[in-house]
């Protein structure tokens, strides 16, 4: 009787123990579940309004959606929220036939709103064609009849960090930032798109500028291969591809000295500072490129071999070409720095040029400083943007974020990782025109449109030129435009309604 009481009692102490510590388990995740609906993120922001632009012979009626994107990791749990503004052609009978074009700046560290409302966007900043200062607010947007609304619909794209796009949970902005940390979400956040909205049979165009053209190119593998999203084109805006070939890293690498002279040459022009007369700047830049591909190149290559008596006829050559003097150009033996050539243009004026936009001025604290005090272009056509979009928005989408809108992070351009192998001992220039290539030959309908501004001196159109012609693209599924203006050339009007048109031809396949 005993023992069989003890059994009886130990038993309830164990179903006791076991249901207590049940209880307690179930209040751990209780608690843990609790903590993780008190930390999850809201439902995601969604405005939708509809539009009409009707100007000229462009009648289009569209939807605008401004809304919050969230990424995911493999157990669901938000990582990141991409806000987004897409645009759609409304009584498409088809959407999936109608293609959608993803739209995205560089920087690093930049949001989209320059393209947004500079060049392809049904608005546009109404703002000076001929590089003067658009001066102090009230600033206004205008309808865009030259909008590639026309022929795509679609989607701008912030990268975490910039805009109102953001990380979420545990994640920080610097999980986001590098080469291949960018890429990899700003594909998910494609992927999420094209899921959330359908698209997935529709044909696909990637729009980037500058750094996006880097951007752009790390995409195409991510998409095409490790996502199975196919594309039809690459759009290519002022675009960096190659880092070798810019104005940026120029100790031991002569490259940038010859890509960027056609650039000196073209803002040298526009400022009435050569010597001799020219009859347009074509003729100018077709002779200054042959120069510079041939007898510059050769000389610079030469280095301390070169013979006194060339050097002289090449300094004679580059004063003719820049507007510099040939003393100032042999005392710095050849090679023409891009950021001391935007202070010694127009140094008797007390004027700095833009080195994002050769045509842009702004008066000098410093004459005598070896470099600008800033960049006339960036200081002229910043705040006018970000003014604008704030008042688009909550007037025009009906959008009341008070948070500050990241247009431009300089935190993020000096917090960029390197890609994991550009650490080592001899890693050298950022280049990603092999990933680029690659895409065209593993996907032979993809082709490729590469714009560039004459007067933008950090990536000269002449080495996008030199970038693409060595990048072992077929030649014929490249086509390359290049246009007055800088790095924006789209502010110069006449290049805005020229781009526009041909981005339209090449997506519809003209």
């Amino acid at each position: 009787m005993f023992k069989r009481t003890s059994v009886i009692v130990w038993s309830l102490l164990l179903a006791f123990s076991t249901a207590a510590t049940m209880a307690v388990a179930q209040d751990e995740k209780d608690a843990k579940d609790t903590q993780k609906e008190a930390k999850a993120p809201p439902e995601p922001l969604k405005f939708d309004s509809s539009h009409r632009l009707q100007s000229g012979g462009t009648d289009i009626s569209y939807t605008v959606t401004a809304e919050e994107i969230y990424l995911r990791d493999a157990e669901g749990e938000p990582t990141a929220s991409f806000f987004t503004i897409s645009y759609a052609k409304n009584g498409v009978e088809n959407p999936e036939d109608r293609p959608v074009t993803f739209v995205f700046n560089g920087g690093p560290g930049s949001s989209s709103i320059w393209l947004h409302f500079g060049l392809v966007g049904p608005r546009l900043i109404d703002i000076p064609s001929d590089a003067s200062d658009p001066g102090g607010p009230p600033y206004r947007l205008r309808d865009n009849p030259w909008t590639i609304l026309r022929a795509t619909d679609l989607v701008f794209v912030d990268p975490v960090g910039t805009g109102f796009s953001k990380p979420l949970g545990e994640k920080k902005n610097e999980d986001f930032w590098g080469y291949h940390e960018d890429a990899d979400s700003v594909a998910e956040f494609i992927r999420t798109f094209i899921t959330q909205h359908n698209r997935w049979n529709s044909p696909k165009y990637i729009l980037g500028e500058s750094y996006g053209g880097i951007r752009t190119a790390l995409l195409v593998p991510r998409l095409q291969q490790e996502l199975n999203i196919g594309l039809n084109g690459l759009i290519l805006i002022s675009p960096a591809l190659n880092m070798g070939t810019l104005p940026f890293v120029v100790a031991g690498n002569d490259l940038p000295y010859a890509t960027h002279l056609p650039a000196y040459a073209a803002s040298a022009f526009y400022h009435g500072k050569l010597p001799d007369e020219w009859p347009d700047l074509e003729t100018l830049l077709a002779e200054v490129e042959a120069f510079a591909g041939s007898k510059y190149l050769a000389a610079l290559f030469q280095g301390d071999t070169l013979a006194e008596a060339e050097k002289e006829r090449v300094a004679e050559q580059l004063a003719r070409y820049t507007g510099l003097s040939k003393d100032y150009i042999l005392r710095s033996d050849l090679r023409i720095y891009a950021i001391r050539f935007i202070k010694e243009l127009l140094r008797e004026e007390g004027l700095s040029v833009g080195l994002l936009d050769g045509r842009y001025t702004q008066d000098e604290l410093d004459d005598v400083a070896e470099f600008p005090d800033g960049d006339p272009f960036s200081a002229k056509t910043g705040p006018i943007y970000v003014s604008t979009f704030q008042s688009y928005l909550r007037n025009d989408l009906g959008v009341d974020l008070v948070k500050r809108y990241v247009g431009q992070s300089g935190e993020a351009n000096q917090n960029w990782k390197r890609p994991p192998n550009g650490n080592n001992a001899f890693s050298g220039f950022v280049d990603v025109t092999g990933q680029m290539a690659q895409g065209t030959k593993d996907n032979e309908a993809l082709r490729i449109f590469s714009a560039g501004g004459y007067h933008d001196l950090t990536t000269s159109y002449f080495a996008t030129e030199y970038m693409l012609q060595h990048s072992g693209i077929d030649p014929e599924r490249v086509l390359i435009e290049n246009y007055p203006g800088g790095h924006m050339m789209y502010l110069h009007q006449p290049s805005l309604e020229a781009l526009s048109d041909d981005i339209v031809a090449f997506i519809r396949g003209d």
